[in-house]
């Protein structure tokens, strides 16, 4: 048995390792907020390109009409809204119809009539093999896409007004190919408030934008909530068809068009758009399990990785923490230290997002939870189980 006086020397020791890297977290966190690129709304704003804004919507009744609507207020008169209805069974083509959409019809073709209404809509034949429905869905409505530009959005996403013309202004000022953005977080709940911010938190750690943004570097995310790409670059990539069983449609995207050596960035898009991504526990645990899943590509090696980074860092010392009182020691100095760090940075992470703050308090039990549900996704890419859209 290891003497006490040693115990508590290895504790000291791991507790520095912990300490020293929250502090490279923070430093790290606070250089990311330097750089990145931030948008904002702005009356002032113009742009050239038109715009084609595609949604795919499968059972989206809750949603449909408070994403679509803001659109309709901001585009000109050459843009236009494409919503793809997937296959759903509730009432969200009824819905579109009561906002004023027309019915695109595969095999029709457009007259000039059809061509100034800026709202339409496609259903879509079931999903074939080999695609996910999402893929599946955005194929077939950028066929009738006549925009300079494509945004392709989720049905889950709220947008602020002028958020079109800043985007794509944006774009167009800075010769991109491709912008993606990242959302402020909508939240309602305890759950759903404990942890999104926590996991849209790490996916920033794990994702840097200063790594995404660098054409050199072999880090590649994209946020398939905002997707803003050239039509002619979207064109040259393949599309959706070129990627038609990813998952991760965003990520693989960006990925094509940093090897291809054309521009994409991603920037904080939190006064743009807003997205309540899951509305109950279960859709939350599935969803970010598929998402970190495809993130680190199924591999088992770094899904592990996060799960022990997540309890070691998040976890752990509040563990020390409690075991520690009632006696005052070194190990209990330094791990109220950087319990204080941790809640710094969580607040401030939740502060970018536009969490509710109050529940940084509670981080070690969001990130023990996050951890259970990486932990799944290690355990689906150990014995390959497969994964759906919807």
């Amino acid at each position: 048995m290891m003497p006490p006086a040693m115990q508590t020397t290895l504790l000291i020791v791991f507790l520095l390792f912990l300490l020293a890297g929250w502090l490279h977290r923070s430093w790290r966190a606070l250089s990311e907020l330097r750089h990145a690129p931030s948008l904002k709304p702005d009356g002032q704003i113009s742009r050239k390109g038109s715009v084609s804004v595609l949604i795919p919507a499968k059972n989206e009744a809750k949603n449909i009409v408070d994403c679509v609507r803001p659109f309709l207020s901001q585009l000109r008169e050459n843009d236009e809204v494409i919503v793809i209805n997937n296959c759903s069974t509730d009432n969200t083509e009824a819905l579109l119809k009561e906002l004023g959409a027309q019915e695109i019809f595969p095999q029709g073709t457009l007259g000039a009539s059809s061509r100034k209404i800026n709202l339409r809509y496609l259903n879509t034949p079931p999903t074939p093999d080999g695609w996910t429905g999402k893929n599946f869905a955005l194929h077939l409505g950028v066929r009738h896409a006549a925009g300079d530009w494509f945004l392709f959005t989720d049905a889950d996403t709220r947008h602020e007004s002028g958020s079109v013309d800043a985007s794509v202004a944006y774009a167009e000022k800075n010769s991109l190919d491709l912008l993606t953005l990242l959302p402020r977080c909508i939240a309602h709940g305890f759950l759903e408030n404990l942890i999104q911010p926590c996991a849209m938190a790490y996916m920033g750690l794990w994702f840097p934008l200063r790594k995404i943004n660098d054409p050199g570097s072999r880090t590649f995310f994209a946020n398939g909530q905002y997707l803003l790409i050239r039509k002619d670059h979207y064109q040259r990539t393949g599309g959706h068809s070129a990627v038609k069983e990813a998952f991760l449609e965003d990520f693989a995207l960006m990925k094509k068009t940093k090897l291809m050596g054309a521009r994409g960035l991603c920037g904080f898009g939190m006064a743009v758009y807003g997205t309540r991504m899951y509305d109950s526990f279960g859709a939350l645990w599935r969803g970010w399990r598929r998402i970190f899943l495809h993130a680190f590509e199924q591999r088992p090696g770094p899904l592990l990785k996060c799960v022990l980074s997540v309890l070691c860092f998040s976890v752990l010392p509040l563990v020390i923490f409690a075991a520690s009182l009632g006696q005052f020691s070194i190990a209990l100095f330094l791990c109220a230290v950087l319990l204080m760090m941790i809640f710094g940075t969580a607040f401030k992470a939740y502060a970018i997002v536009r969490a509710q703050q109050r529940y940084a308090l509670l981080h070690p039990l969001a990130a023990l939870i996050f951890s259970a549900i990486l932990l799944d996704a290690f355990r689906m890419a150990v014995f390959k189980s497969p994964t759906r859209w919807r």
